[in-house]
């Protein structure tokens, strides 16, 4: 259920698949994830989380991520996005370098009665985007702010995943986000994670839930699209700038992802 006035969005789901994110994930709200039961492994920016029933992670908005199962179990979550916004009042209250910090934390865990706490206020907000009242705003806002106050007091940061394996893996992903605008080929990065590249592939994949190719076209894609909301830069700069090889192999990747042309996209901000 989605309230575009309210700016907040919640869903709840069970699902048996052990892949359950679209290929492009990331967006233009901040995001909690609240498992609720059955295991995830969470990949946001360039950390991976084991997630356990009673977690709660922060993914801020326009960070790619993806969630996978490391084992072939069903699930059920609540994801709620909101909008900053929304909550500029609460943000300016708490301070914006603790809303930060809350942000970065990543995964949280918690005692298992905030844990309790937050489950209900998730079934209430969600209860009250769907019912609609007089009171919906209020109350949605009200339950939104209460999440993200009992996570800042009683959570506790998780530790991320480790591993030699994955951080050579997660080193790479750093390497991209320094170095997208330049030619990076599966080899070159096989070459710096001292892997062989079929080995390189199957771990990159495994370990974050992206094909490696598909993980650097998406973070160039993403930093495109920071450029188009944000310069009057020309489609051939912005493709230049990003590492795609041609203006209109970029529309192309572009229109494919977000089913409008970079000039279309830019014209309706």
């Amino acid at each position: 259920m989605i309230d575009k006035s309210l700016g907040i969005f919640i869903q709840h789901s069970t699902s048996q698949n052990v892949w359950d994110m679209p290929e492009h994930h990331a967006h233009t709200s901040h995001e909690l994830y609240y498992l609720i039961s059955g295991q995830r492994r969470y990949f946001i920016g360039n950390t991976v989380y084991d997630v356990t029933p009673g977690d709660l992670v922060f993914i801020p908005r326009n960070q790619l991520h993806r969630t996978i199962s490391p084992r072939p179990v069903g699930y059920e979550r609540y994801l709620c996005n909101f909008m900053e916004d929304r909550i500029h009042t609460f943000i300016e209250d708490l301070g914006r370098e603790q809303f930060d910090r809350l942000l970065s934390c990543g995964c949280l865990q918690l005692p298992t009665h905030i844990s309790q706490q937050i489950h209900r206020d998730m079934t209430r907000l969600e209860w009250e985007l769907t019912h609609r009242s007089a009171y919906t705003d209020a109350t949605a806002l009200h339950l939104l702010q209460d999440i993200l106050l009992c996570a800042l007091l009683h959570g506790a940061p998780k530790e991320p995943v480790r591993g030699e394996s994955m951080d050579k893996v997660l080193a790479l992903t750093k390497y991209i986000a320094l170095n997208y605008a330049q030619p990076i080929t599966l080899a070159d990065a096989a070459d710096r994670a001292f892997m062989e590249r079929t080995s390189f592939s199957k771990r990159f994949k495994t370990l974050t839930g992206f094909g490696f190719q598909e993980y650097l076209t998406q973070t160039r894609l993403q930093a495109a699209e920071q450029l188009l909301r944000n310069t009057d830069l020309s489609m051939g700069e912005i493709a230049e700038q990003c590492g795609f090889s041609s203006a209109n192999y970029f529309g192309d990747v572009f229109c494919r992802w977000k089913g409008v042309s970079p000039s279309q996209y830019r014209s309706r901000l």
